[in-house]
């Protein structure tokens, strides 16, 4: 555990800047709409159901114990890629400190967002194409550090090794 504790005030810190910014926006803002930057984002807010972006092309992925079952796994890969990461690095860097923190944070705010909204309250939007919310940044912001770093690193850490860095960790 002393390994994440220096995750948990940032983490913490974007899951209630996400969520303050919905319980306003649910309060005060429903029905605006207006653009932030001409013909490229707009504020549009609007409850999907559908649990994930999937979902809105494949049923199963928004299925609420389907996609509470994909954000569980999500926080596992994590923090059990995180474990493989110390084993092989005595210092993190301040690039997988981003992925940790944005990752998690968006995890949890995926999470919080299926139990007690019943889906995402999505509000940034741009035009013809999607909308959506503070988490999807976070977790949009981790994925491509974690790709970045990915292919710089490709040598380093193999799936084969984490697979089974996991069953010697976890007993699978």
């Amino acid at each position: 555990m002393k390994k994440f504790k220096p995750f948990i005030i940032p983490i913490l810190l974007l899951v209630i800047i996400d969520q303050t910014v919905k319980i306003v926006i649910s309060k005060l803002f429903m029905k605006c709409e207006f653009d932030i930057m001409i013909k490229t984002l707009r504020f549009n807010p609007e409850l999907n159901t559908r649990l994930s972006y999937g979902g809105n092309f494949f049923e199963l992925l928004s299925s609420p114990f389907v996609t509470i079952l994909l954000n569980i796994l999500v926080l596992f890969l994590f923090i059990s890629g995180y474990m493989l990461y110390q084993t092989k690095k005595s210092r993190t860097s301040f690039w997988v400190k981003v992925i940790m923190i944005c990752g998690i944070a968006g995890s949890l705010c995926s999470l919080i967002d299926k139990l007690f909204w019943g889906g995402s309250l999505d509000f940034l939007q741009i035009p013809t194409l999607f909308i959506f919310d503070l988490k999807d940044c976070y977790l949009t912001v981790a994925e491509v550090i974690f790709v970045v770093i990915g292919i710089l690193h490709s040598k380093e850490i193999s799936v084969k090794e984490y697979l089974h860095f996991c069953c010697n960790k976890f007993n699978l």
